[in-house]
């Protein structure tokens, strides 16, 4: 019994030490967020980090984006010619999406918005694609291929077993 509380006495009086860690401020690095998919124009969103306990308002939002690079795509053909798209801003866009603007353009020509057929050829699945970003004298690379499709293998519906509606199914594949 006199070690139980020994040990409870123990744990009551402990030593504290204040513990200081120095969060050094980092430069600003470029975060870059994009995607290509087949027969789609490729796009990019560029950011720059943040502090992790940085004050967080609307000022921080809007300094957030990068709205000045330079972001260049490029690929090399089975023939082994290259072909480059500058990617620029969306105009008038809530945050700095860059993509190839002729195709964004079409798109808002709906419903007479068309696939474009550059892209049907440009990318592709197995291709390799290489990105530049070049900013406030930075350059970043970065290289993807866009995957062999998975095809489905088996397709069915079934009734949605959350709703008391008969007219409910949900979709399924494999």
């Amino acid at each position: 019994i006199m070690k139980k509380y020994l040990f409870i006495l123990l744990c009551f009086i402990s030593c504290e030490e204040e513990i200081f860690i120095d969060f050094s401020s980092e430069s600003i690095k470029i975060v870059v967020e994009g995607g290509i998919e087949e027969g789609m124009p490729p796009y990019v969103i560029l950011t720059k980090t943040q502090g992790y306990f940085a004050n967080i308002d609307t000022n921080t939002y809007n300094n957030l984006f990068i709205t000045d690079a330079e972001v260049i795509v490029w690929t090399t053909f089975e023939d082994g010619t290259t072909d480059s798209i500058i990617l620029e801003k969306i105009p008038e866009y809530p945050f700095p999406i860059y993509t190839h603007l002729p195709y964004w353009n079409s798109l808002q020509n709906y419903p007479y918005a068309m696939e474009d057929p550059f892209f049907k050829n440009w990318s592709k699945a197995n291709r390799t694609y290489n990105l530049i970003v070049k900013w406030n004298n930075n350059e970043i690379t970065s290289q993807t291929t866009i995957p062999n499709p998975t095809p489905l293998d088996c397709l069915w519906i079934e009734k949605n077993e959350f709703t008391d509606r008969n007219d409910r199914f949900d979709v399924r594949a494999i």
